[in-house]
C-alpha cells in the first residue's frame, strides 16, 4: 500500500521574464526609470527657480553621486568631467544654503554645469542595464555610509573655517 502525501502539492512558479538574469530592461524598470528622471528634472527646475528645498537638492545630489560611480564602472567615462564639475557646484551649492537658511541659490555657471550633469546622468540611465544600475545605487549607499569618497557640506564648512 502506497502511503499517502501529507503536504499540500504546490506547483513551481513561472519564469515571466526568462532574461532577466542578463540584467536587461523589463517594463517596470522602465517605467520606474521615467519617472525617476521626471523628479530629477523637476527637483532641478524648483531649485533654478529658487523654489528649492533640501530633499530636491539630495536628489539632485544622489543623481550626480550615481553618475560619477557609473562612470567610475565605466558607464560613459566620457562624462567624468562634467560630473565632477557638477559634484563641486553642488558643494558650493550646500555651502552657501547652510549660511543662507536653506535657500539654495545657483549661480550661472554652476547651474549649467549641473543641467549637462543631469543630461550626461540621464544618457547613462537610457544606455545601460537594469543590473548596472541596481549595483551603482549600491556603491552610492555604501560610499555614503562608510564616507568613502563622500563629501559633506558641513565637513568643508568647519573645514573653511579652520
Amino acid at each position: 500500500m502506497k502511503k499517502p502525501r501529507n503536504k499540500k502539492y504546490q506547483p513551481k512558479g513561472k519564469c515571466t521574464n526568462p532574461l532577466g538574469m542578463f540584467g536587461g530592461m523589463g517594463s517596470t524598470h522602465v517605467d520606474q526609470l521615467r519617472q525617476t528622471q521626471t523628479l530629477n528634472h523637476l527637483a532641478m527646475v524648483d531649485m533654478a527657480q529658487g523654489r528649492g528645498s533640501r530633499e530636491q537638492w539630495n536628489r539632485i545630489v544622489g543623481a550626480i553621486n550615481m553618475a560619477n560611480v557609473m562612470c567610475e564602472m565605466g558607464i560613459g567615462d566620457e562624462f567624468r568631467r562634467v560630473t565632477i564639475a557638477a559634484r563641486d557646484a553642488m558643494l558650493a551649492v550646500g555651502k552657501r544654503a547652510v549660511r543662507n537658511e536653506d535657500r539654495f541659490v545657483f549661480t550661472g555657471p554652476e547651474l549649467q554645469s549641473v543641467n549637462e550633469a543631469l543630461d550626461c546622468h540621464d544618457a547613462q540611465l537610457e544606455n545601460s542595464r537594469s543590473i548596472d544600475i541596481d549595483r551603482a545605487a549600491d556603491a552610492v549607499v555604501h560610499r555614503v555610509r562608510h564616507r568613502i569618497n563622500s563629501t559633506s557640506v558641513m565637513r568643508e564648512i568647519r573645514k573653511d573655517a579652520a
